[in-house]
C-alpha cells in the first residue's frame, strides 16, 4: 500500500511495507527536483535520509524493466489530452 500527499513545496509518497518486513520508506519530491528518500530506523529512534535528484529517481524507475547493460533513460512530458 502506499500513500500519495501534495504539500505547497513537495509531494510525499509513502510506501507501507505490508509484509512487516522493513519500515515505512517515505519519497518527497521537492519543488527543486530533489528527492529525498526517508526511512525511520526503529534503533536509532530516527529517520535516516539520502538525497537524489529527480533524474536518478527515473533511473531507478525505468532500471525496474531493464535488462542487464548501461543506459540513458531519457523521459518526455506526458501530453496534453485537451489539445
Amino acid at each position: 500500500m502506499y500513500t500519495v500527499e501534495f504539500e505547497p513545496d513537495a509531494s510525499i509518497i509513502k510506501s507501507l511495507d505490508e509484509s512487516d518486513t522493513c519500515e515505512d520508506i517515505e519519497v518527497i519530491i521537492a519543488d527543486d527536483g530533489i528527492v529525498f528518500l526517508r526511512q525511520f530506523i526503529e534503533e536509532l529512534n530516527r529517520h535516516e535520509i539520502i538525497s537524489i535528484t529527480y533524474q536518478q529517481l527515473l533511473d531507478i524507475m525505468a532500471a525496474l524493466k531493464s535488462p542487464e547493460g548501461a543506459f540513458y533513460a531519457r523521459f518526455q512530458p506526458a501530453k496534453n489530452s485537451n489539445r
